[in-house]
């Protein structure tokens, strides 16, 4: 029995009406997200860039303070040094006494030696003066650039510097470990003698640091003192 052409054809508008109208509606749906994403989107930026706006001032302002003086005065002083020559002139002279330190060493005293003396003196088997009296005079060189030029970066490098170049005379020795010996490579040489300038270099440079400032600091009010009374 063949099917009413009719009946059949209401259905297929019947059919595409709802697919037309499902088509709509998602449209529809489509449409209402992305508005409502696009002026989301629009308010967090209007907001980040008024955050923004308001962050920047409020830090022009605070920079542009007290907190630029201290940054640009104290602490740059502190850390950088009064004066822009001789903190040059200590980053210039580091690896002079880098290199310095190690030709004495390579040719002479041999780094065996030295980690002996180092090792004796701090077990306390066998101390040594010339240890003593190397960490004295990195000790005061640290504390005359504290007390000339202030800069506890400069400071740091200086007094660091002739600690790197004793280690970096690692470089060809036979280094026993547990598991056997073996020559240290230069990069293994020159890791060793950061490590040693970082470890020994800071604790050293730190209090001769302090001591250098203190040194200044006293001289100079004794010095207004003296002219105060004059």
């Amino acid at each position: 029995m063949r099917p009413d052409r009719p009946s059949l054809q209401s259905a297929t508008d019947t059919a595409v009406s709802a697919l037309a109208f499902l088509v709509r509606r998602l449209l529809d749906a489509v449409l209402t997200t992305y508005r409502f994403l696009r002026r989301l989107l629009h308010r967090a930026l209007r907001r980040s860039r008024e955050l923004w706006s308001r962050g920047r001032r409020r830090a022009g302002k605070l920079l542009s303070g007290p907190a630029k003086r201290f940054v640009t005065g104290p602490l740059r002083a502190t850390l950088l040094g009064r004066r822009t020559d001789l903190s040059l002139l200590a980053v210039l002279a580091s690896p002079v006494l880098a290199l310095a330190v190690a030709w004495w060493i390579g040719s002479g005293v041999g780094y065996e030696s030295v980690v002996a003396s180092v090792r004796g003196t701090w077990f306390g088997t066998d101390p040594s003066l010339s240890v003593f009296g190397a960490v004295g005079a990195l000790l005061l060189l640290a504390a005359v650039s504290a007390a000339a030029n202030s800069g506890l970066l400069p400071t740091t490098l200086l007094v660091s510097a002739p600690i790197f170049g004793a280690g970096v005379t690692r470089y060809g020795t036979t280094v026993t470990y547990t598991w056997g010996a073996e020559v240290a490579s230069l990069p293994s040489a020159v890791w060793t003698a950061a490590a040693l300038a970082l470890a020994f270099g800071v604790p050293i440079a730190v209090p001769g640091f302090l001591l250098g400032s203190f040194t200044r600091r006293a001289g100079a009010t004794l010095r207004g003192r003296v002219a105060g009374e004059n």
